[in-house]
């Protein structure tokens, strides 16, 4: 059996959920720089494994939501996906190929960075 490719990356900065506006903008930011030059073969079908840590400040109220933490990552993993066709002036992943999810978030500790760890690879091809 053949190695299927992988993609790890840290993220530093303030994981921010779908419709966070100018936050989520600035992580998106990150995830894209973060990210720069690396991609999967397409049409490989992919898991994503992601460990948010999230700041002190994003307690209570303010704590986003894990699916949301998710859905503005995945649109910004563009660069390792491809985009999504036909979606007009919105940038987003192709995230269709995701087909594998394993998330976590949680507060930092002391000293530890904020931001994400996201790592990417191709599922095996399924016999059909």
């Amino acid at each position: 059996m053949s190695e299927q490719a992988a993609v790890e990356r840290e993220v530093v900065g303030r994981p921010t959920g779908y419709a966070g506006g100018q936050n989520e903008q600035r992580w998106k930011k990150a995830v894209r720089d973060a990210f720069a030059g690396a991609t999967l073969p397409g049409p490989s079908r992919v898991q994503l494994e992601v460990d948010f840590v999230l700041t002190t400040q994003q307690r209570g109220r303010l704590e986003p939501d894990l699916d949301n933490l998710i859905k503005s990552t995945l649109d910004a993993l563009d660069g390792v996906l491809g985009r999504r066709p036909a979606t007009g002036a919105r940038v987003e992943a192709d995230d269709v190929r995701v087909d594998r999810l394993i998330a976590t978030k949680r507060h930092g500790g002391e000293g530890e960075a904020t931001g994400a760890r996201i790592r990417m690879s191709e599922l095996p091809e399924v016999p059909a």
